[in-house]
């Protein structure tokens, strides 16, 4: 992955970090059309975005069928990120428990996986960035960054 510079890399840091929710795109492969959606994300050191899922939701199967994302972060003074990368299904149960031990309570995830890390309706994803984009609203044009 490309190194960001140092300012570059904490502007996207602050945006990100700063947002409750990201607004998630995918692609519904029946109707072969735009899906959005906000989920809680996670971003990591190495700049990766973790996602966790319920193995019900519609995004599952849309992501199995086409593993490109974009997913959208706006704080609260209009500074938005965009993200375009790949999702792919984090399968190690160590990453699983840290995410539940650090991030939200123990009580939000127990009531959507009662067994944990390892309850098989427990999907996570990692986004691997490709670029991002970012800018203040109504600045009409992004910066951006491939990696």
């Amino acid at each position: 992955m490309r190194e960001l510079d140092a300012e570059t890399r904490e502007t996207i840091v602050r945006i990100i970090k700063s947002c409750v929710y990201g607004d998630l795109a995918t692609i519904c492969p029946v109707e072969n059309s735009p899906r959005v959606r906000p989920v809680c994300a996670f971003l990591q050191d190495d700049l990766s975005i973790l996602i966790p899922s319920h193995s019900q939701t519609r995004k599952i199967e849309e992501l199995r069928a086409n593993p490109k994302v974009e997913i959208c972060f706006v704080d609260a003074e209009h500074w938005q990120v965009r993200v375009a990368g790949t999702a792919v299904v984090v399968e190690d149960a160590s990453v699983k428990k840290k995410l539940m031990e650090t991030m939200l309570s123990p009580q939000l995830w127990r009531g959507f996986f009662p067994d944990g890390e390892t309850d098989e309706r427990f999907v996570l994803y990692r986004i691997q960035p490709k670029s991002f984009e970012w800018m203040k609203e109504w600045e009409l044009s992004y910066r951006r960054v491939e990696l």
